[in-house]
């Protein structure tokens, strides 16, 4: 298995952070997607199905953990050449205040340029959703 880690901190609580976090229809407006939501309008909870979409790219994500205002797990289901990914969004009250934001993924397979593409996505997403909680 292969590991992924990235960690952010917002000067934003918690509860800010979280809203974003889990409202799939915002990860367009704050993170690299230019559509996302979940499919059926349903809410996030486990077994939700959401979607993300950078063209040429259209993932579709299963929620299988949810623990409100702390912890968000997930696993891809389509849109990306890789095999087993599974993440978790976790977060923590930080030091002096605001979020500490860890974002942790593992997954068994992917080519070079999609292994390189997860890393980089991984931080790039807790460092948006750190910055957009903060404004």
């Amino acid at each position: 298995m292969k590991t992924l880690e990235a960690s952010a901190t917002s000067t934003a609580p918690p509860a800010a952070v979280w809203a974003l976090l889990a409202d799939a229809s915002t990860w367009s407006q704050w993170g690299a997607w230019t559509e996302s939501g979940v499919e059926g309008g349903g809410e996030h909870a486990p077994g939700a199905v959401r979607y993300l979409v950078k063209r040429p790219f259209r993932m579709r994500e299963r929620v299988t953990d949810w623990v409100a205002g702390e912890r968000m797990g997930y696993e891809v289901l389509e849109g990306m050449n890789v095999k087993g990914y599974k993440g978790t969004v976790t977060l923590e009250p930080a030091a002096g205040g605001g979020t500490l934001i860890r974002w942790s993924s593992v997954y068994e397979k992917a080519d070079p340029v999609t292994a390189l593409i997860l890393k980089l996505a991984v931080r790039d997403a807790a460092k948006r959703l750190a910055k957009a909680a903060a404004a």
